[in-house]
């Protein structure tokens, strides 16, 4: 890895749970995307988001396809936006308002595609938002395509890029690790924004600190694992961790699930939906000592 000169951040972890605790200490969680023939990645966030510990988690989709992210699970709830023929989100930000409001943190991008009228959605949900807001996938792609996109970013903005993806933004080649992490820490810098540039060993900064991850496995290198990464950020902020925190702690235990699925399954591929299943016993390594058991609802 190239070297910077900021300090690495402190590892956090998550508090106890108190025992009158119930759903709404622990945030409610919006994630916006999926689009038809992509239903699946923000089931994926939204899986995530839940087992991870976000107390609510609405998924805002096409109205094509609702039923479908519906069906994934009876954990989360659907949000129907108006879309396109083919399935695409075409909503205003009206449609949205109400739930931006209610909002701890907004994940938006996974499987919505792209299109001048998700360009629109995407500037106005970081012009409009008051919570932080965590853009991954295809809302990376149409934040590219507005002309001031680093006008739009903020201390409260997490930004999630593969390679490719950050190539598009920064225009620094994807096979130039060192350049693409050097841009990455000047954007954060510049804009106060979390970046977390994936690959291996992936980058966490907000410009002032920066971290290396150690965690991860060749495994997790199959579609829907990011989709995942956005879902448990989005749900680390909705409980009280800051945008870098929750990108820090989301990072390593994302990781962490694959190591630990890898090797109980003995599997040279770990579906993200095999992610999701050991979250779990990732969290508890880097939980504080639980709190006695409380009823809450």
């Amino acid at each position: 890895m190239p070297d910077h000169d900021l300090p690495s951040p402190t590892l956090p972890r998550l508090k106890p749970r108190a025992k009158d605790s119930h759903k709404g200490s622990f945030g409610n969680a919006l994630l916006i995307g999926g689009s038809r023939g992509m239903a699946g990645s923000i089931a994926l966030s939204g899986l995530a988001a839940a087992r991870t510990g976000a107390g609510l988690v609405r998924l805002a989709v096409p109205d094509r396809c609702l039923e479908t992210v519906a069906s994934f699970s009876p954990c989360t709830m659907t949000i129907p936006l108006t879309n396109s023929s083919a399935g695409q989100i075409t909503a205003s930000i009206e449609e949205l308002t109400a739930h931006l409001e209610a909002a701890n943190c907004i994940g938006i991008g996974p499987g919505m595609g792209g299109s001048p009228e998700l360009q629109q959605l995407v500037q106005d949900v970081l012009r409009t938002a008051q919570c932080p807001v965590v853009v991954d996938a295809d809302a990376l792609n149409n934040l590219g395509a507005i002309s001031n996109w680093r006008e739009l970013l903020s201390e409260k903005v997490v930004l999630t890029p593969h390679p490719g993806e950050w190539s598009r933004l920064s225009g620094m080649a994807a096979s130039d690790r060192e350049a693409q992490v050097a841009a990455a820490i000047e954007h954060a810098k510049q804009s106060g924004a979390t970046i977390v540039l994936k690959g291996y060993r992936t980058l966490v900064t907000d410009g002032v600190e920066a971290a290396f991850n150690s965690t991860g496995t060749p495994a997790m290198a199959t579609g829907g694992s990011g989709d995942v990464l956005t879902g448990i950020i989005t749900a680390l902020i909705c409980q009280g961790l800051s945008p870098l925190e929750a990108a820090h702690l989301g990072v390593t235990v994302h990781g962490l699930s694959g190591e630990l699925a890898e090797r109980a399954l003995s599997t040279r591929v770990v579906l993200p939906p095999e992610l999701i299943q050991y979250l779990p016993l990732a969290l508890g390594a880097h939980a504080e000592q639980r709190s006695s058991r409380g009823i809450g609802f």
